[in-house]
């Protein structure tokens, strides 16, 4: 199995060297979808195109005020076609809203997904949706991270390959990073899976490159 994955990333590599250098901001392309039945965006990409950039969909969390801000969150749809998405070391996330991001069937490069979600007095907001068919390769972060979220979330058939330590991740009431948060993990959930509800997790890969990252298992699937 590992030398099939060792091919694998090998494949990875050398179609992302043999794609055109052209690309295609995918904000724009969000900015510009259409609605379709529950979705306010449905965003269907084309195979063998390249998207650039992150996306965030909700609202951000003040941590001198305690407060939610920024916009509604919308529910969005993205169909991959097998495109590849270069975040840029940034992030596809859904923040503090009760809203639906379902992503299949694409490549996703130097960033994460994340499902961000709050449930305190006075302010309860968690997304839901779905990751299939994902393939992470080198992701900053975490390939998957779902931090105070967890119910009516599914994570199913994807492969995540050599997440990237960058660091200490953040406490979202601090804005300060902290050692009990580290990153360089390829799947993470939240510590408090009974509070905020259980993803279901069905049939996923998980690899690393090196050998003695390859052979601890929490940095294969964590709870942060």
């Amino acid at each position: 199995m590992k030398k099939i994955l060792v091919n694998w990333i090998v494949v990875i590599s050398f179609f992302l060297f043999m794609l055109p250098v052209n690309a295609i901001s995918l904000k724009e392309i969000y900015d510009s979808a259409p609605a379709s039945g529950e979705f306010h965006k449905y965003i269907e990409l084309q195979t063998g195109e390249i998207y650039t950039g992150g996306l965030h969909i909700g609202k951000t969390f003040n941590n001198e005020d305690y407060l939610l801000e920024g916009s509604e969150g919308l529910n969005v749809k993205i169909i991959g076609n097998g495109a590849i998405l270069d975040l840029k070391g940034e992030q596809i996330s859904i923040s503090y809203c009760e809203n639906i991001l379902e992503i299949e069937d694409c490549i996703i490069l130097n960033g994460n997904v994340r499902f961000r979600g709050i449930n305190v007095e006075g302010i309860q907001a968690q997304p839901v949706g779905s990751i299939r068919y994902v393939t992470f390769y080198q992701p900053h972060d975490y390939g998957i991270r779902l931090q105070g979220s967890g119910d009516g979330i599914i994570i199913e058939r994807n492969l995540v390959i050599d997440a990237i330590c960058t660091g200490d991740d953040f406490v979202y009431t601090t804005g300060m990073p902290t050692e009990w948060l580290p990153t360089g993990m390829n799947y993470s959930f939240s510590v408090q899976n009974g509070f905020y509800g259980t993803p279901i997790v069905l049939d996923n890969w998980s690899f690393f490159s090196d050998e003695q990252s390859n052979s601890n298992p929490l940095l294969h699937f964590g709870l942060l």
